[in-house]
């Protein structure tokens, strides 16, 4: 049973970003798992899952792959793929772009979530092609997100299905770690015309509600991947950088812990996000507020209280990581890193009311922002440990003590 779904409908925490990928023991009405064997165990029991070797070229080749799953796909592959070019042909139109794209693939993937909030049974079965368009956009997915990406950090690349293909190569992807379910080169050709260029004879009737989800959706994704290369510079300050040589763990268990994170970054200080490509959605003030923050040049009162709060717990010195280096540099450090925190996490929040809205939900229950469109962030542990005291539900400094047991 899904948490984030029982919690919408009860009123308890949740959002839509949150149900997408908390369906692993959801079956369609075919009895398929929409997760295939990524589902729990308890919703793959008596689901045929032949897997046999993949005749395809390429780094697919002699790799395992579900035909079972594969069958499904290719008797509700027409229909998917005419929805996927209705939708860019009327979302985008003649100046698609690839945040077009995005919300392509993201009207797909989070069918079985809509279908389920809006039928307010968390037993329901899923109709098997929404189902079937969970499958193939899941696999597109990870290839938009590595996109847009690239464009956040300043870079281009044309709208193009070949662009998209080559992306598809680079990133490895429709392959996974155990199975491959993708599908012959000519079928992920299809698709990708389909979403690319909207090529597709068959129209179909769409919702114009569908859109607006979606992209709501997928503004909420690119704000929370802003957010996942933001979070990555302080990580890198703090383990590889200007602050590293001062940290001192306080024991072997956080030494060791530093090492092993250390050993996953790029010895060179990744990119800031490019806040020249904030979302055009963005109400101006928001995009004002945000292009501040990421480029760390918010005004003093703005950071005023996270600064003293940090400076004072800096000076209290009861971290269990210590820091003997510059502690003005590292409170400033905190007190960027808090305000961006913030405001990326009240305009996710401000999007999701409106996508409540747009599914007749009320807006007064908590919000549980889930993975997809606010990653868990990696520098701010590591703060906690430093200052020894936990984030607040405020988003300020006002959390319990960080003791032992906690690191």
């Amino acid at each position: 049973m899904s948490k984030s779904l029982d919690n919408a409908l009860a009123g308890g925490p949740w959002s839509v970003s949150a149900i997408i990928f908390d369906l692993n023991d959801t079956l369609d009405e075919e009895g398929r798992p929409i997760s295939e064997r990524r589902a729990d165990a308890s919703a793959r029991v008596g689901v045929e899952m032949e897997m046999r070797e993949c005749p395809f070229a390429g780094i697919r080749h002699n790799k395992l792959m579900n035909v079972s799953a594969l069958a499904q796909i290719t008797r509700y592959f027409n229909k998917v793929q005419a929805e996927i070019a209705t939708f860019r042909r009327q979302a985008g139109g003649e100046t698609a772009c690839w945040d077009d794209i995005l919300a392509g693939v993201i009207d797909q993937l989070a069918g079985p979530a809509i279908y389920l909030l809006q039928q307010r049974n968390d037993g329901s079965l899923i109709p098997a092609q929404i189902a079937v368009g969970h499958k193939v956009a899941a696999g597109f997915f990870g290839v938009l997100r590595g996109i847009h990406e690239r464009l956040i950090l300043g870079g281009e690349l044309p709208m193009s299905v070949e662009s998209f293909m080559q992306q598809v190569d680079k990133q490895e992807a429709l392959v996974g770690a155990s199975e491959v379910c993708a599908g012959s080169p000519k079928m992920i050709g299809i698709a990708c015309a389909a979403l690319i260029e909207g090529t597709c004879e068959q129209e179909v009737e769409f919702d114009p509600l569908r859109i607006d989800v979606a992209r709501c959706l997928a503004l909420q994704v690119q704000l929370g991947i802003f957010w996942d290369l933001y979070d990555r510079v302080h990580l890198w300050s703090l383990v590889r950088g200007e602050f590293r040589e001062r940290l001192t763990p306080g024991n072997s268990f956080l030494k060791g812990r530093l090492e092993t994170i250390e050993k996953g970054l790029d010895e060179n200080m990744p990119s800031r996000p490019d806040s020249d490509v904030l979302p055009d959605t963005l109400d101006a003030e928001m995009r004002r507020r945000l292009t501040e923050a990421l480029n760390e040049a918010a005004e003093a009162e703005v950071l005023e209280r996270d600064l003293q709060d940090a400076t004072e717990l800096l000076k209290e010195g009861k971290g269990i990581i210590g820091y003997n280096g510059n502690k003005k540099a590292l409170a400033l450090s905190v007190a960027n890193y808090l305000n961006t925190y913030r405001l990326i996490e009240t305009e996710l929040s401000r999007i999701e009311l409106q996508l409540r809205e747009h599914l007749g939900f009320p807006g007064d229950s908590p919000i549980r922002l889930g993975s997809a469109s606010f990653p868990a962030p990696q520098a701010l542990p590591l703060y906690e440990l430093t200052l020894g005291r936990r984030l607040g539900e405020d988003g300020h400094l006002t959390g319990s003590s960080v003791g032992t047991r906690v690191a």
